[in-house]
């Protein structure tokens, strides 16, 4: 219902506050116009008292300060009216009021009597006026409404609005895009109602854009699992056969259907990993030797790319984790930085003790990430490289956080790329997603 709306709930005890503070205002200013027409009353009495004081009190000299003051006057001696007036008994007990100057009411007369000398004393007699047609009170209370009436413009603009316009920004609250919402950068109630608005939005979007990739996942591990058997019987057959041929007149063409076989097969496992990924196996890995053991896996690829690899290590580098899993990382991560040197180069691979940690820095030589890469590095599916599918840092990534480590990257102040892996020593393996522990 419209009475049920927040311009009814604000505006109907507003309306009923005005109309008490109205009566008062009345009220008040009816009193204090009646007390200062008293005192001009009483101050009028007793001038005329004064003024009388050298002539003879007479019927005409009544007249003449009637005439004057606007009021009926009269004469006392000894408390009896001279001359009598005709209209005496109108009087009635105002008549014979005592002489003290201060004024006294007998229904719609007031009256006040002021001594002239000794013996007589003057009675100034006025009709009671109605207070409430004082101009006085037209202007103050009209000022007041005004007043009011600017005060609940106020309350609509600086609340009752504000709320409307969220209220009609609520259907937008799935809707994607920006949303502008002024009453965002208030400081007060309607500010914070805002800002969670916005927040709570965002919140929303967010959460679609997860779901999203989630259901990217799902379709992932669906494709994968019916294609997974169709590939790797292929590919273990082929691989078998290079090897075969190895050591033959054919050598060299066997072992590249060998290394390109290879990598088939590392691409299948990755999003073998993405879709069920196998539980962990925690146990010592000596990070440099697996380090040494990618780099010759990998030889052929970087025979190919013309590409050198600079590997120092220093210090017992051990850490507790998953060796296949962390070799694909180092995996993932070297041939990214192959593919970044185009033009051939020396790649520098340097692992360390730093506190309790071991840090692993591949550094390249190629043109470094892009803005956009590094704003948002390791994330599902995005790849700016041509024909890139955007899951191997992605896996590289998840992996390195299951172990309690970070995964970072950054450009080189001389040119190139920098990948850092850091892997906690002592750190146990979590259980990655998907996986049964």
């Amino acid at each position: 219902m419209t009475l049920h709306r927040l311009s009814w709930r604000i505006g109907v005890p507003f309306v009923l506050l005005v109309l008490c503070e109205t009566v008062t205002l009345v009220v008040y200013m009816t009193m204090q116009i009646a007390a200062e027409e008293r005192a001009r009353l009483e101050q009028l009495a007793a001038t005329d008292a004064a003024f009388m004081a050298n002539y003879t009190a007479s019927d005409r000299m009544a007249r003449e300060l009637g005439r004057v003051t606007g009021h009926a006057v009269y004469f006392r001696r000894g408390g009896e009216l001279i001359p009598t007036p005709d209209d005496a008994a109108r009087l009635g007990s105002l008549g014979t009021i005592p002489a003290d100057g201060r004024a006294h009411r007998d229904g719609e007369l007031e009256a006040v009597a002021a001594p002239i000398d000794a013996s007589r004393d003057l009675l100034l007699v006025r009709q009671r006026g109605h207070e409430l047609r004082d101009p006085r009170i037209l202007q103050v209370l009209v000022a007041f409404w005004l007043l009011a009436s600017l005060i609940a413009w106020l309350l609509v603009r600086g609340l009752v609005r504000p709320l409307q316009h969220l209220a009609a920004q609520l259907p937008r609250i799935e809707s994607p895009g920006s949303l502008e919402l002024p009453e965002a950068s208030r400081r007060d109630e309607i500010g914070d109602v805002a800002r969670s608005f916005l927040r709570t939005r965002q919140a929303l979007q967010d959460e679609r854009e997860h779901r999203a990739r989630i259901e990217k996942l799902a379709v992932l591990g669906r494709m994968t699992a019916s294609l997974a058997h169709e590939i790797q019987n292929p590919v273990a057959a082929i691989k078998m056969h290079a090897q075969l041929c190895r050591g033959g007149p054919a050598d060299a063409i066997a072992g590249t259907i060998e290394h390109e076989a290879s990598r088939i097969e590392s691409l299948l496992n990755q999003w073998l990993f993405l879709s069920r990924p196998e539980p962990p196996i925690v146990q010592p890995v000596d990070v440099a030797q697996l380090l040494a053991q990618v780099v010759r896996s990998n030889q052929a690829q970087l025979d190919h790319a013309q590409v050198a690899v600079d590997l120092q290590a220093a210090g017992t580098l051990t850490v507790q984790g998953d060796g296949k899993r962390l070799g694909q990382v180092f995996f993932n991560v070297l041939g990214n930085a192959i593919q970044a040197m185009s033009s051939g180069g020396t790649l520098n691979v340097r692992a360390r003790l730093v506190d309790d940690a071991v840090e692993v820095r591949f550094l390249d030589q190629g043109k470094g990430f892009s803005t956009t890469a590094l704003a948002r590095f390791a994330e599902f599916f995005f790849s700016e490289k041509e024909g890139g599918m955007g899951i191997g840092l992605t896996v590289a990534n998840e992996i390195v956080k299951a172990h309690g480590g970070s995964l970072q990257a950054s450009n080189r102040a001389e040119g190139g790329a920098c990948v850092t892996v850091i892997l906690p020593r002592e750190g146990s393996m979590s259980v990655m997603p998907g996986s049964q522990p």
